[in-house]
């Protein structure tokens, strides 16, 4: 009988955890589990007998942390990945010879995220499936399990270059905060109606994360679209950390109760992920004994229709006009005065958006979100805060992007952010759950379910100075994937930038708003030219300057300079984006004035 044969029959039982079993079971000290394949099989075939013996019928290998996140290269991810599979069809062979019979039970090739956070890029996590996948197949694996993923990135192209391979069985499952939403923004009603439609996936469902009483709350109001098999397998409850140490509560009884109400909805596969142990396994299928499988009620789930409000900007954009973005910097301090006067004077100029810096050079300022709420509604005008990977996790993020959509803000520039000095290093930690890229999907995510009525525009910032050109293209067709409407590029100050912008402008279908920042005084052209990595001031531009200039001089060769080059920029700018310097909104006033006068001229 092979799986699926099984499944349509009978629900299937899976076995619990395996990384925390092993260390309640057998060490003091956190280990990674996958590593005693080799160390300490015979403890891990033990463990897998347990679980048999309790009931499973579905066991996975020791293998979920099997890759070159957590062991040294492929040699020793392949090595452990062979002696995983080995050891647990050791343990199938030990269980059939206890019991006399051939009890039917199924070995799942098991793997876990992989997750690319620019560490490496996405061809080389997906070689990486690969080759653990073509390790367990020429290990005679006929069902892949899987586990803890955040969306369908690796899952569609790895599950289909099994299928031309081999008709292995496939379950996909996915891992939910308690909001009901995965790492990625993916919501449990948006993974069902996916996974029902991937012609390479047999099963879908979700595990670890989430306990069984929240797992069943999300799993009630699911829509079933399709009859395919889906599976749960949450955790034990929710962990405390006791000197060092991850614990569980043992509550296997409440867990194998509320597992009967999740096998009431018509759930196939059932089982346990952190903190549940052979005793909850074997609850649950003393529980579930005599107890009918349930069939799935299936509905037509009808996705909502996005529908957006263009902004002036995004109108503007659109109709092939010159937009102005506008950059002001947060205070150091909470006095936002000159801020707020700066963006009145900008208001007078019809500014198409203000945007407002994240702590620029990882230095802490007054929070941009919440300056933006403030400025757009004294002002009216359009705000984007820049929004940065490096001080808040993905739910700090999230909680942002809620609280200031809620506060009518629908534009934000997404950066992954300035690292930590070297000097703050031992007192400041960064963050990054996300790079910039990583952050757009999870927005592009928000927009199809959260903000569908109102959603947001977001851009990313345009490094053009990179040796490769062809690299940066690519990078932001990968934003622009993920939903990158327009890009900001750094300063523009010279023939090359403009050429290098024109090349980038000619191999990608995108808007971009091409950067000036007007050098206000010949100690300021000077800073920059030496100061400010990747902005590339000539020294024709510096010798317009002198050092006894005045203000009002120096201003004076700040404008022309900026209409120049809004001038060489203007056939390939979809409009421009302005640094203030030293909040001189007067001085940008200026330009944008004199530069549309330019425009009416042509």
């Amino acid at each position: 009988m092979n799986i699926k044969e099984y499944i349509k029959e009978q629900r299937l039982i899976t076995d619990g955890a395996m990384g925390t079993y092993y260390e309640e079971k057998y060490s003091e000290d956190t280990v990674i589990a996958e590593k005693e394949n080799l160390k300490n099989p015979e403890q891990i075939k033990e463990i897998h007998l347990e679980y048999l013996r309790a009931g499973a019928r579905l066991i996975r290998t020791n293998t979920f942390a099997a890759n070159t996140m957590f062991l040294a290269d492929m040699q020793e991810v392949k090595e452990t990945v062979r002696a995983g599979y080995e050891i647990a069809k050791e343990a199938v062979t030990a269980f059939q010879a206890e019991n006399g019979k051939e009890i039917p039970v199924f070995i799942g090739a098991d793997l876990g995220p992989i997750y690319d956070l620019d560490h490496q890029d996405y061809d080389n996590v997906l070689q990486e499936y690969k080759e653990i996948c073509d390790t367990f197949l020429s290990c005679g694996a006929d069902c892949f399990v899987f586990e803890t993923q955040s969306d369908f990135t690796y899952i569609e192209p790895v599950t289909a270059y099994i299928k031309e391979k081999s008709d292995a069985f496939i379950l996909v499952q996915f891992a939910f905060d308690k909001s009901g939403y995965t790492r990625s923004g993916l919501s449990m009603q948006r993974v069902a109606v996916e996974a029902s439609e991937m012609e390479n996936v047999d099963a879908y469902g979700f595990n670890c994360e989430l306990d069984s009483t929240h797992m069943y709350q999300f799993m009630k109001n699911l829509k079933f679209s399709s009859d395919k098999f889906v599976s749960a397998l949450p955790n034990a409850g929710y962990p405390y950390t006791l000197r060092g140490k991850t614990i569980y509560s043992n509550n296997a009884s409440y867990y194998a109760e509320k597992m009967k109400d999740i096998a009431a909805l018509g759930t196939d596969i059932l089982g346990g992920c952190c903190g549940t142990t052979p005793e909850y396994i074997a609850l649950l299928s003393g529980e579930l004994q005599d107890v009918p499988k349930a069939t799935k009620k299936i509905e037509n789930v009808v996705t909502q229709e996005v529908t957006r409000t263009p902004s002036i900007f995004e109108e503007k954009l659109s109709r092939g006009e010159k937009a102005y973005i506008v950059e002001l910097d947060p205070p150091f301090s909470e006095d936002a005065s000159k801020v707020m006067k700066g963006a009145e004077d900008l208001r007078k100029c019809n500014v198409d958006l203000i945007t407002l810096s994240d702590s620029p050079m990882a230095r802490a300022r007054m929070d941009a979100g919440q300056l933006a709420v403030k400025i757009q509604q004294k002002t009216g005008v359009a705000v984007m805060p820049h929004i940065s990977c490096r001080d808040r996790n993905v739910i700090a993020l999230r909680a942002g992007l809620l609280g200031m959509h809620m506060n009518d803000v629908r534009h934000f520039l997404i950066v992954t952010g300035d690292p930590v000095s070297r000097a703050d290093r031992e007192r400041v930690t960064s963050v990054f759950d996300f790079n910039s890229i990583k952050l757009m999907q999870y927005v592009k995510e928000m927009n199809l379910e959260v903000f569908a009525q109102e959603p947001v525009y977001y851009g990313g910032a345009l490094n053009y100075h990179g040796a490769n050109p062809d690299a940066i293209i690519e990078r932001m067709k990968r934003k622009a994937e993920a939903g990158c409407g327009y890009f900001l590029t750094q300063p523009v100050y010279t023939e090359e930038d403009v050429e290098r912008l024109t090349y980038i402008k000619e191999h990608i279908d995108t808007k971009i708003m091409c950067g000036i920042m007007p050098l206000v005084s010949y100690k300021n052209a000077m800073f920059v030219k030496n100061e400010m990595p990747g902005i590339h001031v000539s020294d024709e531009i510096v010798n317009r300057y002198r050092e006894d200039m005045t203000r009002e001089e120096a201003e004076e060769v700040a404008i022309e300079l900026s209409v120049e080059i809004a001038a060489k920029l203007y056939d390939i700018a979809d409009g421009f984006y302005f640094m203030t310097p030293f909040n001189r909104t007067g001085l940008i006033a200026r330009i944008i004035e004199a530069i549309r006068q330019e425009e009416e001229r042509r």
